[in-house]
């Protein structure tokens, strides 16, 4: 490892932190927004605690708090499944699709459509590798 892989590393970490500023108590963390973007995308019967904690590779602990905050804020409804009692189905509300119209996601993808074509090939196939390599 050089001195430049650092550098890209703390460039990475920079790009994250600047995605996310807003941290305080209030505000939609990094794992919430992940869960929101995850609930809006998948059909309804995929929309468990398990699954996303499956999606996002955590354990179920930090989903189920991260859940439950969600669920406090009025973000997220959890009804029983009809198909499976012990299991509750994670759903969207009115609050939750408000915000994810401002997802500080979409601003970082912006960024990256930015970039010429020619070079948005290799970084996204640097990003995958990084990736898998860390996790």
């Amino acid at each position: 490892m050089v001195k430049s892989d650092v550098a890209a590393a703390v460039l990475i970490e920079k790009i994250v932190r600047a995605t996310y500023p807003s941290r305080e108590p209030g505000a939609i963390q990094p794992l919430q927004w992940s869960i929101l973007r995850f609930l809006a995308r998948v059909p309804s019967e995929q929309r468990t605690a398990h699954m996303v904690a499956k999606f996002l590779g955590i354990t179920a602990a930090p989903t189920s708090r991260a859940v439950q905050t969600l669920v406090k804020r009025g973000f997220v409804e959890q009804v029983k499944s009809e198909h499976d009692a012990r299991s509750f189905l994670l759903v969207l509300q009115p609050a939750a699709l408000q915000a994810l119209k401002d997802d500080p996601l979409m601003r970082l993808a912006e960024c990256v459509s930015k970039l010429p074509e020619d070079e948005k090939g290799v970084f996204k196939k640097s990003l995958e590798c990084i990736v898998v390599n860390v996790g």
